[in-house]
């Protein structure tokens, strides 16, 4: 009863010529996927999942085909009045008597070998079926067979029903979302869809907030230059054309309420030559800064991605010659939140600077990219998926954090919910795939991404703390424990780590001994920009933590890393304000992860404000 319902929906949709092509075609399209899974490296990664995958599609496709076949048991018209038939389904309408009968010339008797297509004529035997009154009284009336109609006349309407697309984040045990800004009211329900843009009332545009003012540093305390007595002020939008983000006038789909800046970004939107100066950048490192930016504006597409496989991504492996299925060819919302973070770092926003465009595009695109459970990986790459997440993630907290815009707020709470939910809860860390054994490597993205959070508001919970310090302990090496190794039991330490961990504690304000930062200041330093191979992975974190640790190891690694920077950067052509991708890990992100990274580099003097000056505002602030 059941298979005769499922065949009677099935002729109402579909025609059986039309299905034995769907059926043939894919078997066809199975077949090729079967021979690149044993013949290419396809086949190398979750090799049982993908032949799980080919079989259950081999068994739908059978189960598709039965749908145009009917068997018929105690055959009329067979040697013994028994036997089996087999019949295609005809092009009858449904609920029309058939034209001729599934024993008729119609069908093919597979007892007998006999019938159109068999090359033998049918016997006399197989004379058309008698009627279910002249059949023997043991035999019982066969059901009339429903046939798949050639076309049908009128549209089948399916009822329409109404499905909500909220799937919700995922919910840690124990607090009701652990995301809420620091404030007695609890943030706004994330909305269903990462860039959700549903008309609502229409909510007023605000007059601009003023940032907090700060004092002015003592006399030879910091080379910082004096906190400006006028507060610094976001100013509102400039009309530049919309294209997908928020709108220049307000509303809903536009410009939420503004906020102060936070002390830590302030510097990346006052004069940054001014506080770059203090702190030893040149007029010649802003100029390549400037023209870094010029050519990774110049390269974004009109749908707001910097497309990895275009500018180099995934085009070679890396220095350890291990095979990753060539990443970073998908790495497009990785190598987009590095772009977004140098256009971020000088002050850039999506309602401030020369670059609103530019900003607004990428952040549209990393918010369409995000999966209902909060990834913006964005990759079936493993090796990459994870990367892209806290690259694109740590993008949007920056500028969530600079303006404070609810457009972004949605996007970055379900974002930073993933992170927290897919750190390791054993060993604290983070790798690959959710709760993977983590990596020191991974844990630095993901704590830069943690940071931006915190500083746009966003409360971390203290057991993600107590879980990156945990793992930070595991890979400790040193007499002090200021080195690290690339996992607790794998690798021997290595300055790219150790640069990675020191500032990892540093922006988790994890305790660390004077010994230790000196420790893993001095190891760093043995390896300054010029002494080897140009890797910016190194370079980046070396820059961070040594700029956090100030004095003589920062003067030393400044002046070597503007040396090499300022000589290997393009200047002419198409090219010019790149870098080319370094021999490390270049082959992987490719041009515009060289460019992005190195441009981060030379915008460290105003990128973060040192956290002891931090410090030492947040004290005078609370006397």
């Amino acid at each position: 009863m059941l298979a005769a319902s499922a065949s009677v929906l099935l002729a109402v949709f579909w025609d059986a010529q039309i299905v034995r092509w769907i059926v043939w075609v894919g078997l066809v399209v199975l077949t090729v996927a079967l021979l690149l899974l044993i013949r290419t490296r396809w086949g190398q990664s979750q090799p049982l999942g993908k032949c799980v995958v080919l079989s259950l599609i081999a068994h739908l496709l059978v189960g598709i085909y039965t749908t145009t076949v009917n068997i018929v048991t105690e055959t009329v018209g067979s040697p013994d009045g028994k036997g089996i038939q087999v019949a295609l389904v005809d092009s009858t309408a449904v609920g029309e008597e058939p034209a001729a009968d599934v024993g008729g010339p119609q069908a093919w008797d597979t007892v007998t070998g006999t019938g159109p297509g068999t090359g033998f004529a049918a016997p006399p035997t197989l004379a058309p079926r008698a009627a279910a009154s002249d059949l023997p009284a043991t035999s019982e009336p066969e059901r009339p067979i429903p046939s798949m109609p050639a076309t049908v006349q009128a549209p089948i309407k399916l009822p329409s029903t109404t499905q909500s697309d909220d799937l919700g984040p995922p919910v840690l045990a124990g607090s009701n979302d652990g995301f809420a800004r620091p404030t007695a009211k609890q943030p706004e329900p994330i909305e269903s869809s990462a860039t959700a843009t549903t008309e609502k009332d229409p909510v007023p545009t605000p007059e601009p907030l003023v940032g907090p003012g700060g004092d002015k540093t003592s006399p030879g305390s910091d080379p910082l230059p004096a906190t400006p007595a006028k507060p610094i002020v976001i100013a509102a939008p400039s009309a530049v054309p919309n294209d997908g983000g928020p709108s220049d006038t307000g509303g809903s789909a536009g410009m939420g309420p503004l906020k102060p800046v936070p002390p830590a970004l302030q510097p990346r939107v006052g004069d940054h030559l001014q506080v770059a100066r203090g702190r030893g950048a040149t007029q010649d490192s802003e100029a390549r800064v400037t023209a870094a930016l010029r050519w990774l504006a110049a390269n974004q597409t009109e749908g707001g991605r910097w497309e990895a496989r275009r500018l180099g991504g995934g085009a070679g492996r890396a220095a350890d010659m291990e095979d990753r299925q060539a990443a970073g060819a998908q790495a497009d919302s990785g190598i987009t939140g590095l772009s977004l973070l140098a256009f971020l770092a000088a002050g850039h926003t999506h309602v401030q600077g020369p670059d609103q465009r530019t900003v607004r595009r990428g952040l549209s695109y990393l918010m369409s990219m995000q999966d209902a459970d909060g990834c913006l990986g964005a990759s079936n790459n493993r090796y990459e998926r994870m990367y892209c997440h806290a690259m694109a993630t740590c993008a949007l907290c920056e500028a969530f954090a600079m303006t404070g815009d609810e457009w972004l707020g949605p996007s970055v709470r379900r974002a930073i919910r993933y992170t927290i939910v897919a750190q390791d809860r054993i060993g604290g860390g983070w790798r690959y795939h959710p709760s993977d054994p983590g990596d020191t490597s991974q844990l630095g993205w993901q704590v830069m991404a943690l940071k931006s959070a915190e500083l746009a508001g966003i409360a971390i919970p203290p057991e993600t703390r107590d879980g990156i310090q945990k793992f930070l302990k595991s890979v400790a090496a040193g007499r002090s424990g200021g080195l690290a190794r690339y996992q607790p039991n794998r690798g021997a330490v290595s300055r790219s780590m150790t640069a990675e961990a020191l500032v990892c504690r540093q922006f988790m304000a994890l305790s660390q001994t004077p010994e230790s930062i000196e420790e893993a200041s001095s190891f760093v330093l043995q390896d300054a920009p010029g002494a080897s191979q140009t890797n910016v992975y190194y370079w980046y974190y070396a820059t961070l933590g040594l700029y956090q640790v100030q004095g003589d190891a920062w003067r030393q690694w400044n002046d070597a890393l503007q040396k090499n920077l300022m000589a290997s950067q393009r200047t002419e052509g198409d090219l010019a304000g790149s870098w080319d991708p370094d021999p490390v890990w270049g082959g992987c992100g490719g041009r515009a992860y060289s460019t992005a990274l190195s441009a981060l580099c030379l915008e460290v003097y105003y990128r973060f404000l040192p956290l002891h000056i931090e410090a030492a505002g947040r004290t005078r602030r609370s006397k």
